[in-house]
């Protein structure tokens, strides 16, 4: 076989990856709809119930809607992300499988090849099916608002717009405190997001639990520590690359380096 990169066996890759895994992206895609509806009807039912005492503090109506629906767009926003990284440790979990990983490694593809299979599946193509999701429970949360709350009620309309405002000010910046915070941001999800890919090799399925371990712990010290991050941008982002690196240098020296190997 040519160990040199190929579009054409890349897309061959691409496509048995997604036929195989399409069970593992379909409860992914259920699990964030659920996920993103838990996040968006308690913010909304409570800001009904507010309604009366804040038109009274002389907030218009307009206002208190238009409010309600960014902070429902950066709540989601933020659960994005920890969506996303605990959606790429399932990009190798079943290469500690016996039979499974063996078939995986036997793929007539470099190791390049099937690692970036798996990357695309995992990260943009989860990101799209992510943003969907999102969409399909905003849509179901306005078809079950009126069963929820009584007529008189206080209704909203669809966050979508306000979704994707905030996702888009993400890429965007208008002075420079800005353009910072957006690179603490970035930094720390990529951290997180190669974290996940790195335990995904390195312990297999069980990884999601490790990447929401390590998530917490670090937000505690965060936390309890009053950290700014004035130095954690460079860290996140070497930390970011080289745990991207050892993914896939464990990758390509699998199954000698392992910490489980689980039978099917």
């Amino acid at each position: 076989m040519n160990n040199q990169f190929s579009i054409r066996r890349f897309w061959q890759v691409l496509v048995w990856t997604l036929v195989y895994h399409w069970r593992q992206l379909l409860t992914l895609f259920g699990a964030a709809v659920v996920a993103f509806l838990v996040a968006e009807i308690p913010h909304f039912i409570q800001v009904s119930n507010d309604y009366a005492y804040r038109i009274i503090c002389h907030e218009s109506h307009e206002t208190i809607v238009s409010d309600a629906l960014h902070t429902v767009g950066e709540g989601n926003m933020l659960l994005l992300a920890p969506l996303m990284c605990v959606g790429a440790a399932f990009a190798f979990y079943n290469l500690h499988r016996k039979n499974e990983g063996r078939r995986l490694l036997m793929l007539p593809a470099t190791n390049l090849e099937k690692y970036l299979a798996r990357w695309v599946v995992y990260v943009p193509v989860l990101f799209v099916l992510y943003v969907v999701a999102f969409m399909v429970s905003d849509l179901l949360r306005m078809a079950v608002w009126p069963v929820l709350v009584s007529s008189e009620a206080i209704s909203f309309p669809t966050a979508i717009p306000a979704f994707f405002g905030v996702m888009k000010s993400l890429v965007m910046w208008t002075n420079p405190f800005h353009l910072e915070k957006i690179f603490l941001i970035w930094g720390f999800f990529w951290f997180y997001h190669s974290l996940s890919l790195f335990s995904s090799v390195w312990i297999g399925r069980w990884s999601w639990l490790f990447v929401t371990v390590v998530f917490f712990a670090v937000i505690v010290f965060f936390i309890q520590t009053n950290y700014n991050g004035g130095d954690a941008l460079a860290v996140f982002y070497l930390l970011a690359v080289v745990l991207a690196v050892a993914a896939y240098w464990l990758f390509c020296r699998f199954p000698k380096y392992k910490l489980f190997h689980n039978k099917d």
